[in-house]
Formats: C-alpha cells, sequence, structure tokens
C-alpha cells in the first residue's frame, strides 16, 4: 500500500524550495503599494537623495517583482537596447553617482502627470518626470516612465518600467503633461 500522505507533503517541500527569492525581498510599506499611482509616487521618492546622501534602495527593491526588468532608452545607454534586473539599475546608477564629492547636489525625479489604465489585476502608468537637483526647481530633464503593474497578494507589484527622454525622444505629448 502506497503511503498518500507523504507525497503531497514530500512534493509541497521540494516546492518550498524553489521558491523564487521574492521570501528574501524587503517588505514593502503598505502605503507604497496600495495603488498604481502609490507605487509610482514611492519608487520617485526611493530615487531622491539629498547632497551628500543616499538613494533608499531597500524600498526601491520593496516595490518590484523579484524578475521585474528595467529598460532605459537607448540615449541613456549610449545606443545598446539594455534591459536590467532591479540589482542591475541600482549598480548603474550608484557607478554613475559620485556621493560626497564636494559637487554633489543631490537629485530628485519628481513625477508631474500620470496617465493610469487599469483592467482587473494589472495596470499601467505613464507617468511623466521632471529631473532636478535636490531641493531645487530648475528642471534638468523630462521623460515618460511606463510602469506596468500586477496586484498579487494583498498588494501591487511593479513588473517592468521601461523609459524615454525628451532629449532624444522629442516633445512630450500634451496628453502626458499637466493641465493648466
Amino acid at each position: 500500500m502506497r503511503n498518500t500522505f507523504f507525497g503531497p507533503l514530500a512534493a509541497c517541500l521540494g516546492v518550498a524550495l524553489f521558491v523564487p527569492a521574492a521570501s528574501a525581498q524587503m517588505v514593502a510599506r503598505a502605503s507604497d503599494v496600495a495603488s498604481p499611482d502609490a507605487i509610482v509616487a514611492a519608487t520617485y521618492e526611493a530615487i531622491a537623495r539629498e547632497p551628500g546622501g543616499t538613494f533608499d534602495w531597500d524600498r526601491f527593491r520593496s516595490l518590484f517583482l523579484p524578475q521585474a526588468q528595467l529598460i532605459p532608452s537607448t540615449e541613456q545607454t549610449g545606443g545598446p537596447l539594455v534591459v536590467m534586473t532591479v540589482d542591475d539599475f541600482v549598480d548603474w546608477i550608484d557607478g554613475g553617482t559620485l556621493i560626497d564629492a564636494t559637487s554633489d547636489e543631490g537629485f530628485s525625479e519628481d513625477g508631474i502627470h500620470n496617465l493610469t489604465e487599469r483592467y482587473g489585476d494589472v495596470a499601467h502608468v505613464f507617468s511623466t518626470y521632471e529631473k532636478h537637483l535636490y531641493g531645487q526647481t530648475e528642471n534638468l530633464g523630462r521623460g515618460i516612465n511606463t510602469f506596468q503593474m500586477i496586484w498579487n497578494g494583498g498588494r501591487w507589484w511593479i513588473t517592468s518600467i521601461a523609459w524615454d527622454e525628451e532629449i532624444g525622444a522629442g516633445p512630450i505629448p500634451a496628453k502626458y503633461l499637466p493641465r493648466g
């Protein structure tokens, strides 16, 4: 007679051993992942830093599925199409940021308009942004981040972000800019 109890138990234990690194991921703030617009705002907040300060990479990582992809425009990568993991993106930004240098003026990327569409458990946000030195208003550039998200486990997750900037793509169409 076959033991039917240990078969399913063994299968469950086997699956548990192969669960992706999501369980080791940082826990997100509930308010950061409550809606598509909230997760976009949290993304911008996590990548802002005061002069001499650091980016909030733990918060940033908590917003993404472990398998998420970030894809910058080819102008930012010198021509090649580059698909990054969240950790690749962190390394890319940290590698080009001189924190504590005498000329460090911090950084802020502020969302100025979101166009959000949702169907069931998926959402897409075209989020227009402006880049600034931290605490300053001079616009250093604008672009659009396109966020793709999924609702799972009682929260929103970013599955991917791709973006382009006016410097390479041309002027942002009016429908992606704030009215008034």
